[in-house]
């Protein structure tokens, strides 16, 4: 922030002491829920239990050693809310498999988002390493790690580590998915222009439950927890603590993905997304999207899409945080 003068500098600092909450409290809600590929905004969902490769490259990876595919995939999301458009957050990733136990993979994608109020605009991002080992016919584990970094208004954080460790269990048509993830700590120098902000994410754990109805429908649910009691925040090394209640901790969803991941899948889901406003109670998503083989006819198989469309904040009006979120995507299988 550039001050005209010295003594409006010192009445803004003053404030600052005055009212901490007030101003930490838009840092710790900018933490909101994202989806990073379009598989799973249309299924509303984490991907900790999906699955399908569109789902779990960006989620649970340990998903994936149940196939023997290699895989390259991008995608691409935005929102509208109040007339404006958001940036466009990408994704990436690529996975090898190395043999019928053990694979390996590359991505990058946002972990924490939020594009309105531009004002108060956010985004942190994951690039990670990852490897997949699969126990037995039943239990495979997945462990990434990687660099990490935020953005707000003003500039780039300094560098973290992101790390995650995942489990996924099948056993007929059950399907068990966990995901525990420290999305570490960041220090911004120069935050609003002069401030000096430091902050730790919180660690967030993910559990879900699947069921295979049939060849055509498979059901999950999914829970979250955030642990935002061990976040801390420091600004103008002045460290604030919020105690937010453990209600605001807690989200989750229902999906549906109807027909066959290699022809056409119709993806339904509904969910409920953490909002730390206290006016912004009962803060749902709905979410509607398709997937399936792309012009296999053309291309041949192994080329597969996924486009999606999601309403989060039903009820809510935009100018209270509700917005429509979108996204497309692409992958490679072979």
């Amino acid at each position: 922030m550039i001050f005209k003068s010295k003594w409006v500098g010192v009445i803004f600092l003053f404030s600052l002491s005055t009212f901490p909450f007030s101003s930490i409290f838009a840092q710790i809600s900018g933490f909101d829920v994202t989806y990073p590929s379009a598989y799973l905004l249309g299924l509303s969902s984490q991907g900790v239990v999906s699955n399908n490769q569109m789902g779990s490259l960006y989620g649970n990876t340990a998903f994936l050693s149940y196939q023997s595919k290699h895989i390259l995939d991008v995608s691409v999301n935005g929102s509208h809310a109040n007339g404006k458009i958001s940036p466009l957050y990408l994704s990436g990733a690529g996975y090898y498999s190395f043999s019928e136990s053990l694979g390996f993979g590359l991505r990058g994608k946002p972990v924490y988002l939020r594009s309105f109020p531009s004002d108060e605009r956010y985004s942190n991002y994951a690039f990670q390493t990852f490897a997949n080992w699969k126990l037995n016919p039943y239990i495979s584990f997945g462990l990434q790690i990687g660099p990490s970094v935020s953005g707000r208004l003003g500039g780039y954080s300094s560098y973290s580590w992101n790390v995650s460790i995942s489990t996924a269990i099948q056993y007929e048509n059950f399907r068990f998915g966990f995901l525990f993830e420290s999305p570490g700590k960041y220090r911004f120098d120069e935050y609003l222009g002069s401030e000096r902000l430091k902050e730790k994410l919180p660690e967030r754990a993910l559990v879900g439950f699947g069921y295979l109805w049939s060849n055509w429908i498979f059901l999950q649910l999914e829970l979250s927890r955030k642990f935002y009691e061990q976040t801390s925040v420091s600004l103008n090394n002045s460290n604030q603590y919020i105690a937010y209640p453990i209600r605001t901790m807690y989200s989750g969803n229902v999906s549906l993905a109807i027909g066959k991941p290699e022809g056409f899948q119709f993806l339904i889901g509904v969910g409920k997304e953490i909002r730390m406003e206290k006016e912004l109670r009962g803060f749902y998503t709905a979410s509607l999207g398709i997937a399936g083989s792309l012009f296999p006819n053309w291309f041949g198989e192994g080329y597969l899409y996924a486009v999606s469309i999601q309403r989060s904040g039903i009820s809510v009006p935009e100018r209270e945080g509700a917005e429509t979120r979108m996204a497309a995507q692409l992958q490679v299988q072979f």
